[in-house]
């Protein structure tokens, strides 16, 4: 099996993403990219559903565990007494 290709896939995430943005990513989308970046549908498939956790991620503003580290005040503890 050949190797994947970092900027064919980093080209097909950017459509992906425009089109998850944009709303146009309809039924028959995901086989005409795989036709055009010379992918599977599985594959397209698989970057889909990655993007659209990341678009919904960043729409709930979740920065996930790093940011919430940097973000915390050191001084004050996570737990408070009552």
């Amino acid at each position: 099996m050949a190797k994947r290709d970092p900027q064919r896939t980093e080209k097909l995430r950017r459509a992906v993403r425009y089109m998850l943005e944009h709303g146009t990513l309809v039924q028959g989308s995901q086989t005409r990219l795989a036709e055009h970046f010379k992918v599977t549908r599985q594959r397209v498939h698989q970057i889909v559903v990655e993007e659209r956790r990341e678009v919904v991620r960043g729409a709930a503003g979740e920065g996930g565990p790093l940011m919430e580290a940097a973000t915390a005040d050191p001084a004050q503890p996570s737990w408070r007494a009552s």
